[in-house]
Formats: structure tokens, sequence, C-alpha cells
């Protein structure tokens, strides 16, 4: 038979452990509450975070993706926790980067594209997570969108190679001429006068191509626009019709003013709306055949003035609208540069509506004509 000692406990000591459990207790309940505060804490973070968050343990399996992440590759956070990179978002490369990082002990940056479940460019950094003993214990990943940012390089390198081009094309045609009248042809009367005619018109071309160009900057960068001021639009409306009707008349093209409303008053700057009327209406003239018709007309609604310019010209392809107002984007590039545009009018307009709080719009069949319209805050 076994035997235990046996001690016999005071009443005093036992009511010292007594208290010494409740505390621990209570310190216990204390440490875990806090932990499950600190999980809530994280929880919101991670889900306000506009970057996706992913995290692994040290088997490469996922233990944190927030909402973020969710919405990037479409999957839910519960089907893809316990799962590895290639197993629940099925990207290599993301795999690889963690790989990566979890082997070298260091942060690793790498840019990535993904087509599913939509195409989109992230910025994505790798991390090491550390135990106190400083033993990789996981990796986070840190996802950032950087589609737009790579949208907008895009544009820019299009934007240096298009001006660079609409400068080289006036100035290699100048530079020829005057080399030509150099080696003597200053002296033939025959063809001086049509040289130094065309070098005048390359000149003009040139002048308004970098007037274009300051302008957009001006307004890109919202500074030197001028003042804001109360003004009837009626009145711009109409010194840009008459601004444009010699034009339209010497193509046979018919201009009508269609404005009924007195006074429309906005809050603008009078000169780039101004500006942006007579871009609309000389693009209109520009693509409109002999016989054909342009028209402009003014609408107050309750909070909003719109203004629309209609033609009844060649029209634009369905597939060209979405970029029709970008910077030297053109449609028919041998006809615009025969008719001596920019490829900057259309992008003035769209800088020109955005610096008014405004938008613009076109809507066009092919053959029938286009409806480009401004829609301004009324004053």
């Amino acid at each position: 038979m076994f035997k235990f000692p046996f001690t016999i406990i005071s009443t005093s000591k036992y009511e010292e452990i007594k208290m010494a459990l409740r505390a621990f207790d209570e310190k216990a309940k204390e440490i875990s509450a806090l932990l499950e505060a600190q999980r809530g804490i994280a929880g919101v973070v991670l889900g306000g975070m506009a970057e996706g968050v992913l995290a692994v343990d040290q088997l490469g399996r996922i233990i944190i993706a927030n909402p973020a992440i969710e919405k990037m590759f479409g999957i839910i956070e519960p089907e893809i926790i316990g799962k590895t990179i290639r197993e629940g978002i099925r990207n290599n490369e993301i795999a690889e980067l963690i790989e990566e990082s979890r082997k070298s002990g260091t942060s690793i940056y790498k840019e990535i594209n993904i087509i599913t479940p939509f195409q989109a460019d992230f910025a994505a950094t790798a991390c090491p997570i550390r135990s106190h003993e400083k033993e990789i214990i996981g990796v986070v990943c840190v996802l950032h969108d950087i589609s737009e940012l790579k949208k907008l390089e895009r544009y820019r390198t299009e934007f240096v190679a298009n001006a660079s081009h609409e400068l080289k094309t006036p100035l290699t045609a100048i530079r020829s001429y005057v080399e030509t009248l150099l080696d003597g042809a200053i002296n033939d009367k025959g063809h001086n006068v049509e040289f130094l005619t065309k070098i005048e018109k390359h000149s003009i071309n040139l002048s308004a191509l970098i007037d274009d160009l300051l302008e957009i900057s001006k307004l890109e960068a919202r500074k030197e626009l001028g003042v804001f001021a109360r003004f009837d639009i009626n009145q711009n409306i109409k010194r840009s019709v008459e601004m444009i009707s010699v034009k339209a008349r010497k193509k046979g093209v018919a201009l009508i003013n269609q404005c009924r409303d007195k006074e429309v008053f906005i809050n603008g700057i009078d000169d780039h709306i101004s500006r942006a009327i007579t871009n609309l209406l000389d693009n209109a003239v520009n693509y409109t055949d002999p016989g054909g018709e342009v028209s402009i007309n003014c609408v107050r609604f309750v909070d909003r003035i719109e203004v629309s310019v209609s033609d009844t010209g060649i029209g634009i392809p369905q597939e060209h609208l979405p970029r029709i107002f970008e910077r030297f984007y053109r449609v028919d590039k041998a006809r615009s540069r025969d008719l001596g545009g920019t490829g900057l009018g259309l992008a003035i307009v769209k800088h020109v509506a955005n610096v008014h709080n405004g938008t613009v719009s076109v809507k066009s069949e092919e053959g029938k004509g286009s409806v480009f319209s401004v829609i301004l805050p009324a004053a």
C-alpha cells in the first residue's frame, strides 16, 4: 500500500494561496482582454488598409489575408487560411517572392502583374517575421496597387514622344526650306516666296503648338489661371461663334447659335471658358464636310449649365471615343495635320472643364456626326 505525505495547511496559508490564485486569474483575464483588444485593433487596421497584406508561417501556410487581398484576388480569407500561396491565391510570383525573403532573411521588393480576377500592377514587398530569439517564424507580404501610377507613366512617356514628334515635324520642314533657300533658291523668284510662305505656315503651327503645351501645363498645375468671376457664358459663346464663322463660311459649313436663354451665369475664368468653346466649334467645323451643319446650344438646369456642340460631320469610330480627350490623340492623323491642328484642342477642353469642377463627354456615330457636351456648375 502506497503512502503519501500529507501536510496540513493552515487557514491563513490557504487564504494566501486562494488570493494568489484569484489575482493570477484576474491577471490572466486582463492579459486575455488586452490580447483580444490588440487583435481587434490589428483587424481594424488591416481591414482599413488599401494595401493588401498577406502573412504566412514558417511552413509557408497563409495565416493572414486582409480584405484588400480578398478583393485583389477574388478570394475569401477563411477559405485560404492554412493553404500555401500557390494553393490559396495561385500566384507564383508572390510565392517565389515570399520564399526568397524567408530564405535570405531580408526584405525583397518586386513589381508584379496579375491577370485574374482583373489585370493590375502591384508593388510587392516581402519581409521576414522574427521571434524574440530572432528566428524567422514567417513572412509578411504587402501589395500596393500601382496600376494608376503605371498608367500615368505610360501617358507621360507617350506625351514626351508625341510632343517631341510634333515639335520636330515643323522644325524639320522649316530647316529644309531654309537650307534650300541658302543653297540658292533665295534668288529664284519662282520659288523663294513659296518657300518663305511655307516657313511662315510651319512657324505659325509651331507657335500654336507651344502655346497649347503651355496652356495644358498651366491647367494641369492649376497655376496662373486667372481670377474666377461671375459672367454670362452666352457672351463667350457669341464671341466664339463670331470667331469661327469666317472659317465655317469659307468651308461652306453652316454655323448656328441655338442658345435661347438671354443670360446664363457661371463662376469661372472667362478666357479659359472662351478657349474651350472655341476649340469645340473649331474641331466640329474641321471634321464637317462642305454643306454640313455645326450648332451650339446652352441650356440651364437648376444647379448646372450644359453647353453642347453638335455637327453633321464624319463622326468618330466607337473604339476611339474613350481616348478622344487625350493629349495628341488623333483619330485620323493625316487629316488632323492637314487641318493644322495641334492635337491638344480637346485635351484643353477637358482640363478647362476639370478646373471649373465640370465634366466633358462625347456621343458620336460614324458617318452621322458628333455631340460634345460640357457641363459646368451654374452661378
